[in-house]
């Protein structure tokens, strides 16, 4: 068998006076274009095959990525499985229509854009597919930081994979690394696809003719390092860095990823796979069959308006006025015990809400596995801490591979088991932004592994 390749990148709408998607405190709309943001997209085929698309925004609903994955399938003769639609997370994309998405609203007219373009990227670079080899390398990068714990757990391999044209001109790098794209912060009203552009520039600057495409790894709990840690209890920190500090470490990362690049050797004979499998996993605040319990998360609404200084009895915000209450009535308080009582009501609303963001009590939730030669890929519809990433690898013995993180949708984050165990687990925001239970990430990693072997 020989393997095929194609690669394609297609434009995304960058509307100006659009609303831009990542931060809360962001006020005002997109009022320039910093770099281009595209739709990337890499098909591969040997025995079996993967369609990967990466688009330059924050998330996608999941409903609305399981939706390109179908027409892109149709369109190509793939089975849905073999498709993984992702997202790199810059937080200077456009809104992609997730909060209208939430709320049963409307979308807006550049949720069916953005799609388009990922699907057209798509079946360009499956009709482009054409003799090619490749090879997996690594790279360690260093550009990211542990956001939650000084010193805490970090990754920084970047798994490479360069794809070459059957005469050995290259034709793409996927890379996968686990780092926030938010160099740039909420002060920013130009559109960016923040350090992974820059990086894209660097490595198809250092190999003509390459396609570079970034796959988000397990990065959850992994900032830029331009940022410090990040704490519940103070506000305003998501203030960015200057465009040429963003430049400068993506191109750090790029100049990285194109050296090891250029030492990868390619082959012809790499087997290709890709399959996902499918689990029923509950969220927060309900049972293991999907019951509601409601003593327990009116316990969580009577501490936390009590921990805001409200009255249960009288008072009943809704979701937005009660977030904002956790910064309003907790200001003037030592910082300790403004974390603290900021934790009881995040809990609150992490409870009450994950219902909604996994569109049921108990959610359907698919890991894609995902071969390329001798690397396997753990492709997931949420935001993985570097603990689900490391674990992951340990489970591969050495045999190279990543997590993917925002792959085929967004269900918030996911911490490993071990996330929840910390001592002050309840005062990091992974933990109170996180959907599912505890037990989520093993079980993900458990059917990945299964996946894996069946894959051969």
């Amino acid at each position: 068998m020989t393997l095929a390749a194609g690669v394609a990148r297609v434009p995304l709408p960058m509307p100006l006076g659009a609303p831009l998607m990542g931060y809360g405190a962001r006020l005002g709309f997109a009022t320039g274009v910093h770099d281009p943001l595209f739709a990337r997209a890499l098909y591969l085929a040997n025995g079996g095959a993967v369609l990967l698309v990466e688009l330059d925004v924050c998330l996608l609903a999941p409903s609305h990525a399981e939706t390109v994955r179908a027409r892109i399938a149709e369109r190509t003769g793939l089975a849905r499985e073999q498709v993984l639609v992702g997202s790199i997370h810059t937080h200077s994309g456009p809104e992609t229509g997730f909060v209208a998405w939430i709320a049963g609203a409307e979308l807006p007219e550049i949720t069916r854009a953005l799609c388009d373009a990922a699907i057209e990227a798509a079946v360009a670079a499956h009709a482009s597919a054409a003799p090619a080899q490749l090879g997996v390398g690594r790279a360690e990068v260093r550009i990211g930081r542990n956001r939650r714990i000084a010193d805490g757990p970090l990754d920084a391999e970047a798994l490479i994979v360069r794809v070459d044209r059957g005469d050995g001109a290259p034709l793409g790098v996927l890379y996968v690394y686990g780092c926030h794209p938010t160099v740039l912060g909420h002060d920013n009203l130009d559109y960016s696809a923040d350090w992974p552009g820059a990086a894209a520039r660097a490595i198809e600057s250092a190999l003509p003719g390459a396609t570079a495409i970034f796959a988000l790894g397990a990065h959850a709990d992994v900032d830029p390092r331009t940022r410090g840690l990040l704490d519940m209890a103070i506000e305003g920190q998501s203030v960015g860095a200057s465009f040429e500090v963003m430049e400068a470490l993506g191109r750090e990362v790029g100049v990285a990823v194109a050296d090891a690049a250029m030492r990868i050797v390619t082959t012809a004979d790499a087997p290709i796979a890709s399959d996902t499998t499918w689990l029923s996993i509950p969220v927060h605040g309900v049972s293991a069959d999907g019951t509601a319990q409601e003593a327990a998360l009116e316990a969580e609404r009577v501490a936390a308006l009590r921990a805001l200084g409200l009255d249960p009895e009288r008072d009943e915000p809704n979701v937005g006025e009660l977030f904002a209450a956790t910064h309003e009535r907790t200001r003037d308080l030592p910082r300790d015990e403004a974390r603290r009582r900021i934790a009881v009501a995040r809990r609150y609303l992490r409870d009450r809400t994950a219902p909604r963001f996994a569109g049921a009590p108990v959610a359907r939730v698919g890991a894609q596995v995902v071969r390329i030669g001798p690397a396997w890929l753990l492709a997931l519809p949420a935001e993985a801490t570097t603990d689900v990433g490391l674990e992951w690898k340990a489970r591969l013995g050495g045999t190279p591979g990543a997590v993917v993180s925002i792959a085929n949708g967004w269900f918030r984050y996911l911490p490993h088991p071990r996330n929840f165990e910390h001592a002050a687990a309840d005062e990091h925001y992974e933990i109170a932004m996180s959907t599912f239970v505890p037990g989520a990430a093993t079980a993900l990693l458990e059917a990945g592994a299964a996946l894996r072997a069946r894959l051969g």
